[in-house]
């Protein structure tokens, strides 16, 4: 579905030209053109506002005050949309890392709290996995660069990984808890990567288009799901009695 093929889209005397020049382009060329402005495609960054704005609220509203858990998720969910804001804007490899660094947090924060789970300890110590699991995402992101496979198929074995474990976890703990808001992320998550995929494929296409883009309406749904997913994640693994040691 991806390509590891990378085009040089910004043109010179553009800002970000020379960062493009130094660090080479993304792997992935969307239908939102490339724009001789500091923000390079307008509509697949500030789409990425909702991601901030949905962080924020997590951090904000969910946690209150006392669960850190939220508050950790919320924080990398807002960076992860800021990652993406500026990978967007700027249009080069170096930035696109740094995006999926933030794909990376959010994802890394949940497979160690259910890892925990699976451990039958208290969830809320999840600090260990958390730094192991950013380690491991970050050597198998540059495996997939250095060997030419698109380094997108690593947040799908992330999603993979993720759904395996709520489900392995689940069943050796006899839990159950509603599994409502877990379904209603992987619907938003399915619905924003149609939008996408519609986007890369030129099928849904308009390139004069600044303000909609289909990879632009992956940003908005993909904040939805995040809330979704925070609403799974404090129903379910907050408060949890860890066995004693």
């Amino acid at each position: 579905m991806y390509s590891t093929v990378r085009e040089f889209t910004i043109e010179p005397s553009c800002p970000w030209y020379e960062a493009q020049q130094s660090y080479g382009p993304a792997n992935v060329n969307w239908c939102e053109p490339t724009r001789c402005s500091w923000i390079n495609e307008p509509a697949n960054t500030w789409s990425n506002v909702p991601y901030m704005l949905v962080g924020y609220l997590i951090y904000k509203k969910l946690s209150k005050g006392a669960d850190k858990i939220m508050r950790d998720l919320g924080l990398t969910i807002f960076v992860m949309g800021f990652f993406s804001f500026i990978y967007h804007a700027t249009n080069n490899f170096m930035t696109q890392f740094f995006d999926f660094v933030g794909m990376y947090l959010m994802t890394s924060i949940v497979l160690a709290i259910q890892t925990q789970r699976i451990r039958g300890k208290d969830t809320k110590k999840y600090h260990s996995f958390f730094w192991a699991y950013m380690f491991l995402n970050t050597c198998i992101f540059w495996l997939f660069h250095i060997n030419n496979i698109a380094i997108q198929e690593t947040v799908i074995l992330q999603g993979v990984a993720i759904f395996v474990a709520e489900f392995w976890g689940r069943i050796k703990s006899k839990e159950k808890a509603s599994l409502k808001y877990f379904f209603l992320t992987l619907l938003f998550l399915a619905i924003a990567q149609t939008c996408s995929v519609l986007d890369l494929k030129r099928i849904y296409c308009e390139p004069d288009n600044i303000w909609l883009h289909g990879h632009a309406v992956w940003h908005m749904i993909g904040a939805i799901a995040m809330w979704m997913l925070a609403l799974h994640v404090k129903s379910n693994f907050l408060g949890r009695d860890p066995k004693p040691e």
